[in-house]
């Protein structure tokens, strides 16, 4: 890799919370927009984002592969250009942004984990390099993760990188590590499969993440087998007194 003039910064994933999709809730802020994402950033949260290319290749700042859902367009994502996506209205407010956006907006002051989405024809080592490039480039804390462990291995050295896990009850795996084409310097599974055996025999040497956790009871709950969470619908306050024990 060419050596760039700027570093994503390491940082410990267990010194943060992170908020699922940014600090959205229904009626409020809507998920991925670029309030919702700089109001955790405003509560001193980290947040899990979703990027997924468009037609010609950009990154954009969205979780599902179809905009039916989140906007009153239809049709694929990866169908339509960069051009086309970017300021599509999103239902409850804001708008489609993308990665690019995001970063140069974004105050650096805590992390990004970025979810890369590779499904279709995503080819995920293309994408890797292309969001790896974007990432290593940005001067605050950032880590990029996926289900995909050929997106994960094709990230570029130097930057923080996850492995996202399939709850178990989905793949039938016994050892939830071995998903893992390679080293990483997380993993990240799914709120059920926190205790599996697989999972916390790695933690004291491979930090553990687990999503989505959706109450303060849980979070309660998971705080110490995980070495954090990501969060969403509850009062980000809890979540920082239980996880972080502040």
């Amino acid at each position: 890799m060419t050596a760039c003039s700027k570093l994503a910064e390491a940082f410990k994933l267990s010194e943060f919370v992170y908020a699922h999709r940014g600090l959205w809730t229904d009626g409020g802020l809507t998920e991925n927009s670029l309030e919702a994402l700089l109001a955790a950033a405003n509560a001193g949260l980290g947040i899990e984002f979703d990027v997924r290319p468009a037609a010609d290749g950009t990154p954009i700042v969205f979780h599902d592969p179809v905009l039916d859902r989140m906007t009153d367009e239809t049709g694929s994502v990866a169908d339509l250009t960069s051009v086309e996506l970017i300021g599509t209205p999103l239902v409850g407010g804001g708008a489609i942004i993308s990665l690019e956006g995001l970063l140069s907006t974004w105050p650096q002051t805590t992390p990004l984990l970025c979810e890369l989405k590779v499904d279709g024809d995503t080819d995920a080592s293309q994408f890797a390099s292309i969001v790896g490039t974007m990432l290593i480039d940005h001067t605050g804390p950032a880590a990029a993760m996926s289900f995909s462990p050929i997106a994960v291995s094709a990230l570029p050295t130097g930057l923080m990188r996850g492995q996202l896990v399939l709850p178990s009850e989905m793949s039938g795996a016994t050892n939830l590590t071995d998903i893992a084409a390679g080293p990483v310097d997380y993993f990240a599974c799914h709120v059920s499969d926190a205790r599996h055996p697989s999972l916390q025999a790695v933690r004291q040497e491979t930090p553990l993440v687990t999503w989505t956790v959706k109450d303060a009871g849980t979070c309660e709950a998971l705080a110490s087998i995980t070495d954090s969470q990501i969060f969403e619908g509850f009062d980000p306050a809890l979540a920082k007194r239980h996880i972080l024990r502040t």
